[in-house]
């Protein structure tokens, strides 16, 4: 075949070509040295689009062996079924995951059938909560905080007191679809089932009538052993700073110690941080104890420096002192709005107050009448007496 030159040709034209007509190279190569052959290469390519190398039987065995895994993919979409079971209902949820080492929330699509409840995942096909709907004795919507976000969740009580935790898209609609299937099987449900504790590590130290009200991950700073296992509120060399209304001549002493990683629980009546390597509770006081809480940015070191950190101030009748704590910033302005309203509720039903100096709270009475027994702060109504 002679060559020809075509100067109005395109590259359209040549792709075009290639892909519909294809193209076929051999070649011989052979490589010397001095008039002696070293090498040979005998080179034979094909290059044309599938359509083309398929219709001239070029690669059909691949070709088949990709048609019948996308068959089989296909197949999966949807989990399989039993005998004359239809599906009803269907859309994205997630499941709460906690009997393997790794606890996390795992993402599939639920299907109400009318046989059955189950949460199906495509990629890799897998079951990952499936249930008889005689096996439910109980349900509830429980209002839980997530990533900073308040949602719902659906608490099932199964057999053996086994909770599944299920969250959807509509997850009042998915209670719906299921309790419809219940009253056509005619399964009746307890009405105010008792669910036990979640959280096995709450029940280390969950006191009697005390409730969780908020939880998530959070880094907090430990200090070494000898400085007591937080950091305290001390004067700042050359600088004061008022943190909040109270503790005008103290500021966070410059961050030293070690963050370690573990949960944060905001309950009625306390405030305390988990710690999971070592399994118990490195930090907590009751919110009467705290005087106030924000967020600031500081200099932690390292790769995190200018981050986030949620400072709450507390004290113990002796001394004032702050415990730092650091997660996705996000979550730290959920935190200090979540504790700062525990702390107008307790102020707006018991009528205290801080102390304006040192943020000791009392009786509002009995500041302005008495003034400050821990710093003499002394009120200007009683200034005026005297």
């Amino acid at each position: 075949m002679q060559a020809t030159r075509a100067p109005e040709a395109t590259l359209n034209d040549l792709l075009d070509r290639l892909l519909d007509k294809g193209l076929m190279l051999n070649a011989d190569l052979i490589i010397s040295v001095a008039g002696i052959p070293l090498l040979g290469a005998n080179l034979k390519l094909a290059l044309a689009g599938m359509e083309t190398m398929l219709e001239y039987g070029i690669m059909q065995d691949w070709d088949e062996a990709q048609r019948a895994v996308a068959r089989r993919e296909a197949r999966r979409d949807r989990p399989a079924l039993m005998e004359n079971e239809e599906i009803i209902l269907s859309m994205f949820g997630t499941y709460w995951y906690s009997k393997g080492i790794y606890h996390n929330w795992r993402p599939g699509h639920f299907y109400v059938t009318n046989k059955r409840l189950i949460l199906f995942r495509k990629m890799p096909p897998e079951i990952l909560f499936e249930t008889p709907y005689e096996r439910i004795k109980g349900m509830a919507l429980r209002k839980k905080h997530f990533s900073g976000e308040e949602r719902e969740e659906l608490h099932l009580l199964l057999e053996g007191d086994e909770v599944a935790q299920l969250h959807a898209m509509d997850t009042a609609a998915l209670k719906r679809a299921i309790e419809e299937r219940l009253k056509i099987r005619g399964i009746a449900l307890e009405e105010k089932p008792a669910f036990p504790v979640l959280d096995e590590v709450v029940t280390t130290f969950l006191q009697p009538g005390e409730e969780i009200t908020h939880v998530g991950r959070m880094w907090h700073l430990m200090a070494l052993p000898a400085t007591g296992g937080v950091t305290s509120c001390l004067p700042r060399k050359g600088r004061t700073k008022q943190f909040a209304h109270g503790c005008r001549e103290t500021a966070c002493q410059a961050m030293s110690g070690v963050w370690k990683p573990g949960h944060l629980y905001l309950t009625d009546k306390r405030l305390c941080w988990w710690y999971d390597f070592d399994g118990r509770l490195a930090f907590e006081t009751p919110l009467d104890n705290i005087m106030h809480v924000m967020v600031e940015r500081r200099d932690l070191g390292g790769m995190l420096k200018q981050s986030e950190v949620l400072l709450v101030l507390y004290g113990n009748g002796r001394e004032n002192r702050v415990a730092c704590f650091s997660g996705e910033e996000k979550w730290l302005r959920e935190w200090e709005k979540a504790i700062g309203e525990r702390l107008k509720d307790l102020q707006a039903g018991r009528g205290t107050e801080t102390c304006p100096r040192c943020g000791r709270r009392a009786p509002v009475e009995e500041l302005l009448e008495e003034g400050c027994p821990r710093c003499g702060w002394v009120s200007p109504r009683l200034k005026q007496r005297f």
